[in-house]
């Protein structure tokens, strides 16, 4: 993307990832939705709060990971390697514990918390049913 032809849009903002990975948010949000009205309607609010739980576990995940992987994918030397695998396990080892508390002390419907799990998946099949959607029509 030129610069001189958007001069409102910051450095960050004139990556395409970028606007993938807000899009994946979008289409994960969306997902959130359709799955929650149908898990209030067949599962009742102790399903809604599993399939809110388990999507919000997820969705920190996901941008755990995409935070881990700019930080690697940075021209810099990476002097510290260590300090960012630590914290990578560290973050694994909490959503464990978050898993864990979801399904055995919680004891939310597997249904909800599976569905929870699916929510980026879901976003990202969005994203590529967009990105074949544009690739078609040329725009």
């Amino acid at each position: 993307m030129n610069p001189e032809a958007h001069p409102e849009l910051s450095p960050a903002e004139e990556e395409p990832g970028v606007f993938v990975v807000r899009r994946i948010r979008i289409f994960s949000f969306v997902a959130w939705i359709g799955f929650g009205i149908w898990m209030l309607a067949t599962g009742g609010w102790r399903a809604f709060v599993g399939l809110t739980c388990s999507g919000a576990v997820v969705m920190i995940n996901f941008l755990w990971l995409e935070e881990i992987v700019s930080n690697l994918l940075q021209p810099d030397p990476h002097l510290h390697a260590w300090r960012l695998t630590l914290r990578a396990l560290a973050r694994f080892v909490l959503l464990g514990v978050a898993l864990l508390v979801t399904i055995f002390v919680a004891r939310f419907n597997a249904v909800s918390v599976l569905l929870g799990f699916s929510i980026v998946v879901v976003g990202i099949m969005g994203e590529a049913a967009y990105t074949i959607y544009r690739s078609i029509t040329g725009r």
